[in-house]
């Protein structure tokens, strides 16, 4: 991909992440998977996170994957 449109699609990605709450910005970045007798805890991590910080990881995550995919 070209800077400009990487930059267009990093900027796509990152106010499509900033929609989303904590919670399913963590759930992604573990693979989406929840698992059982984790409820409290993850809702501890929840609460003890750095948004701004996950939100960067979730967009980083996402343009790697991208750059995979295509090459």
């Amino acid at each position: 991909m070209s800077n400009n449109n990487n930059e267009m699609v990093k900027e796509q990605i990152l106010t499509e992440v900033q929609q989303m709450n904590t919670s399913c910005i963590l759930r992604e970045l573990d693979g989406g998977l929840s698992k059982p007798g984790m409820c409290e805890s993850f809702e501890m991590r929840v609460a003890m996170t750095d948004r701004d910080k996950v939100i960067n990881r979730l967009v980083e995550q996402r343009l790697s994957t991208m750059e995979v995919l295509n090459g």
